[in-house]
């Protein structure tokens, strides 16, 4: 086995990691520690400055085998939670996945994370919280966040570094949690498009009026969330942050 490949075997989440993270619970997430090389339970906001590598938040952890609707943000679904109870062995299976598939752009999420800290800054102002680190699109860079009520939206935020002969691209929200169901591919999910440089308390404005007077409509799945996804007021560990241990 090549040193590349003994080094990407070491990058799996064990069984125990996850019973951590749900120990933990709400406001709690698994990141990967490229310095220490092993997964870390932090609060997620550790990953704010790129230097973690966020694999799942709490409220994700259950719904990680695929079997949910994926216009619903559901707490469970059937592969992870067998009977009500939860496989940690599965669970802790689809993270070594997710981290397989996000490790290699790591230094992307790592640049960019910077760039997204005002937005998620003034959208916790309103009580929204980060669901993901996010992923580059070309020259955007894609995060989801969860309203207190459990409604998603997404941001895709215009990259600075852009080529100068690229088209200028609006800052976009999508509004993830007004997505129609599969069964209507052809109808887009609703978006708002703004300039650039609209100052992020705005977008966090914005966001927390049109969700505040725009609840689900009939066509989408009800919100099956409670509300538990938001942090207890804990600042988060410092740097030693206890590692989960298998």
């Amino acid at each position: 086995m090549t040193h590349a490949n003994t080094t990407a075997a070491r990058r799996t989440v064990q069984p125990g990691h996850a019973r951590a993270l749900a120990n933990h619970g709400p406001g709690w997430a698994i990141m990967w520690d490229d310095r220490d090389d092993q997964p870390v339970i932090v609060r997620p906001e550790r990953g704010d400055d790129g230097t973690l590598l966020e694999i799942c938040g709490y409220e994700g952890m259950f719904t990680l085998g695929g079997d949910c609707d994926p216009c619903e943000d559901a707490h469970t679904c059937d592969a992870c939670m067998p009977d009500g109870q939860p496989n940690f062995e599965v669970i802790a299976d689809h993270m070594t996945n997710i981290l397989s598939d996000v490790y290699a752009d790591r230094t992307d999420i790592a640049a960019c994370m910077p760039l997204t800290l005002p937005y998620t800054r003034a959208l916790a102002e309103h009580g929204y919280q980060r669901r993901f680190q996010g992923n580059r699109q070309a020259h955007t860079f894609n995060q989801l966040y969860r309203s207190p009520d459990g409604h998603l939206v997404e941001l895709q935020i215009p990259l600075p570094n852009a080529p100068a002969d690229a088209p200028t691209i609006p800052l976009t929200i999508e509004w993830t949690y007004l997505r129609p169901r599969p069964t209507s591919p052809d109808t887009p999910t609703p978006e708002t498009n703004l300039p650039a440089d609209t100052p992020p308390t705005d977008i966090a404005a914005l966001i927390a009026a049109h969700i505040a007077i725009h609840p689900p409509t009939p066509t989408t799945p009800g919100d099956t969330t409670d509300g538990t996804d938001r942090t207890d007021g804990t600042d988060a560990p410092d740097r030693a942050a206890t590692p989960a241990t298998a």
